[in-house]
């Protein structure tokens, strides 16, 4: 079961739940009826009320999906019906007939105990999808501007937000970079208003010398510095001015990070952007792909107005030469990223995004410095024994297992920033996006990395 998915266990429960709710309305009233001196209306109205918002929440269940299910259920269902119990208890207490209560009372205690405990432990569980394999698209036909803008904001969020996951698309953006209006709790800039800037940041004296000259080759992307003209012929711009304009310098952010590093936050000084070349692995863009997040950046800050986009369509763009952008948001896009455990370790590694912020000995391009180097033969002994640690692991693989699904057990410490790496940042859903085998491989596979003979 998937967290966009119904969860066929906890609405079995509450569909249980709902039964039980009337049948005790109707022992209620059977023993009411049998007995002289018994409230009826009182007790009536009360087991009632319960039967009714028994059935009212179970309907609700229905209408959530498997992570808001579980969240409600412990929340507020458990208790109502726990409460009902405890109620019931005090009817026949209260009544003075609490040899006739019938055994149901004490084989539901016992039912519901072993139910949520079988749910609770298959749920904890990594689960493993059906789908068949994503199918390579492409842009088929003529698309209007507003359906290429739409293009680029999937591949930066996805289609759409699934339960219990941070909304993030190909590009993998949303990691780093925040988009809203005075949100700047991202590692990177925000990109709100980057449209606006974009025109005026090619003007600045801190672009024309930092961290690279106008006119050098910055070594990491092989990207010439604000010369449009000098783009690999792939990504290059078509038609437009013969000057560097705003969307050369958005362009020119995406595929050559270090080129310009917004000042706050670079490293060494900023003179070195932390975020990864997109067009290269794991991420690697398309020429179609990289133009539809420059149509959405362009254009996202005014809704439905389209003015501002310098980017050609696909169609009438004469350097296209096929991408993989779908005509619309497909099925296989409305699905999270799901590891099998079939794939090798780096195709494994990339589909997760990792590369994007750690160093991982072994896996080629994986050299991201948002989060900690990956040397956990060596690192994770060593945290593990430091008295700041707070997680149940007691050797590796516990440890590197820990890490990967609850990333908050314990922070680690950056040396050359001289603070903690940023908590709450890596991404909490992995136990969604991988399998039992998978997730035994990729621990296998980090609990033996390690620096570099001389590194």
């Amino acid at each position: 079961m998937l967290p966009e998915q119904h969860d066929i266990l906890f609405s079995f429960l509450a569909i249980a739940f709902a039964i039980f709710g009337i049948f005790v309305f109707s022992n209620v009233i059977r023993e009411c009826r049998e007995r002289e001196g018994i409230n009826a209306k009182l007790w009536g109205a009360v087991f009632g009320a319960f039967a009714i918002v028994c059935f009212l929440m179970t309907v609700h269940m229905f209408g959530l999906v498997q992570a808001d299910q579980l969240a409600f259920f412990f929340s507020i269902y458990l208790w109502v019906v726990l409460l009902l119990l405890f109620i019931w208890g005090v009817f026949y207490k209260s009544n003075k007939i609490e040899s006739q209560s019938p055994p149901i009372i004490r084989g539901f205690f016992f039912w519901t105990t072993v139910s949520i405990l079988l749910a609770g432990y298959t749920n904890w569980l990594p689960q493993q999808r059906s789908d068949p394999p994503p199918k390579e698209a492409a842009v088929i036909g003529d698309v209007t501007m507003e359906e290429f803008a739409e293009m680029g904001r999937v591949i930066i969020f996805g289609a759409k937000q699934v339960a219990g996951q941070k909304s993030i698309g190909k590009g993998q953006c949303p990691l780093c970079h925040t988009f809203d209006p005075g949100d700047h709790m991202g590692r990177c800039p925000n990109l709100f208003g980057v449209e606006e800037r974009s025109h005026g940041r090619v003007k600045e004296d801190r672009y024309t010398n930092l961290p690279v000259k106008i006119g050098e080759t910055e070594p990491a992307s092989g990207i010439v510095k604000g010369k449009h003209d000098e783009m690999p012929e792939e990504y290059r711009r078509q038609h437009g001015p013969e000057e560097f304009i705003g969307e050369d310098y958005i362009r020119e952010s995406l595929m050559c990070p270090t080129c310009y590093v917004v000042e706050g936050f670079g490293q060494d000084g900023d003179t070195r952007s932390p975020m990864p070349v997109i067009v290269k692995p794991p991420i690697s863009l398309s020429r179609v792909e990289v133009n539809a997040i420059i149509a959405y950046l362009q254009s996202k800050d005014t809704p439905g107005e389209f003015s501002s986009v310098t980017v050609p369509l696909p169609q009438d763009d004469p350097g296209h030469t096929g991408g993989a952008v779908a005509e619309e948001p497909a099925a296989d896009e409305d699905r999270p990223v799901f590891v099998t455990g079939n794939e090798d370790i780096q195709t494994m590694i990339n589909t997760l995004g990792c590369p994007l912020c750690h160093t991982i000995p072994g896996i080629d391009g994986a050299v991201g410095e948002l989060g900690p180097k990956l040397h956990e033969k060596i690192n994770a002994p060593q945290r593990i024994k430091d008295p700041n640690y707070k997680g149940k692991a007691t050797n590796t693989k516990e440890y590197v297992q820990e890490s990967i699904l609850s990333p908050g057990a314990y922070v680690v410490f950056d040396e050359v920033a001289g603070e903690p790496f940023p908590d709450g940042l890596m991404p909490t859903t992995f136990s969604q996006m991988l399998s039992v085998q998978a997730l035994d491989k990729l621990v296998n596979f980090i609990s033996q990395t390690e620096p570099p003979a001389g590194g």
